[in-house]
């Protein structure tokens, strides 16, 4: 039985380059290509005196893109021994959903971001804060696109990202024909924490049912909110016993913001707005329809 499982995402923050010798390089704007900037070096010049803010382009609950090379991210808006420096560095070309910001401090502005893997990477990125540009005005990050396509089928669905299905859908309802299956086991496996509520982001489901495609037996990675009315909903453990149903639903549900750690004897590993972010990133099926019904 297949199941899902939170990605644990290391806490991500951004050490910040130094300014020596100054470049001039054109300002890229949010919708065009970047183009690689001069590569941050690990410290900031303590002579460096903070040029204006850079204009708050990159929009919240948005995509960005880094334009530049090795960028750090710091685990605090800030250049201090407190903001801790993260691994790895953020290579150009690197897609990042924005959480907050801007935050201006130590003469920079910061985005709070969690980078994004590409299809079948599987290094754990950190969440966390870095600069948007240089203190002389050279763009570290601009904001990007989504490319999002109307999601018709429960393979479809299955398909997107969860991160990218949250930039892409927001809370905006997604139909689509499934299959509706009784759980064969739970999980069963204590790692020491969890997240509540555990319905939504448990380190072990044990949900009631499981949703799976209307034409094979993958099962969707998401969360079935437990207001739903079950009545009439009786499927069976055997995939020849799966009921179809027409299952509608969202990311970013209301209850995402509630989620929090709980440690059961050991520290949990994610900054509390990684875990909202994971939240806020999973599909909640909020209605269940049998198929004939």
């Amino acid at each position: 039985m297949q199941r899902r499982h939170l990605g644990l995402i290391v806490a991500l923050g951004v050490v910040l380059s130094a300014c020596g010798t100054t470049t001039t390089s054109p300002s890229v704007p949010p919708t065009a290509t970047p183009q690689p900037s001069p590569s941050p070096s690990l410290e900031p010049s303590p002579s460096a005196e903070p040029s204006p803010s850079v204009e708050p382009v990159i929009a919240v609950n948005g995509l960005g893109v880094v334009t530049t090379s090795d960028l750090r991210v710091r685990s605090k808006p800030e250049v201090s021994d407190d903001s801790e420096l993260l691994t790895p560095l953020l290579d150009f070309g690197r897609q990042v959903y924005v959480v907050d910001g801007p935050v201006t401090a130590s003469g920079y502005d910061w985005y709070q971001v969690q980078p994004i893997n590409t299809p079948g990477e599987t290094e754990e990125l950190p969440f966390g804060w870095l600069a948007a540009a240089d203190k002389d005005g050279t763009p570290w990050l601009v904001s990007d696109a989504p490319e999002c396509e109307a999601v018709t089928t429960a393979a479809e669905l299955a398909a997107i990202r969860p991160i990218l299905g949250l930039a892409c859908y927001g809370n905006e309802e997604l139909t689509v024909a499934a299959r509706l299956a009784q759980p064969e086991a739970t999980c069963g496996v204590d790692i020491g924490w969890t997240i509540s509520p555990d319905w939504l982001a448990s380190t072990c489901p044990q949900p009631t049912y499981l949703v799976a495609q209307i034409d094979s037996d993958e099962l969707l990675d998401v969360a079935i909110d437990p207001a739903i009315d079950t009545t009439g909903l009786a499927p069976g453990v055997e995939s020849a016993d799966w009921q179809a149903v027409t299952v509608t639903g969202h990311f970013d549900h209301d209850a995402a913001q509630e989620c929090t750690g709980v440690s059961n004897g050991e520290p949990v590993p994610l900054d509390p707005d990684e875990i909202v972010l994971r939240c806020r990133s999973t599909f909640v099926v909020t209605e269940l329809e049998p198929v004939g019904a």
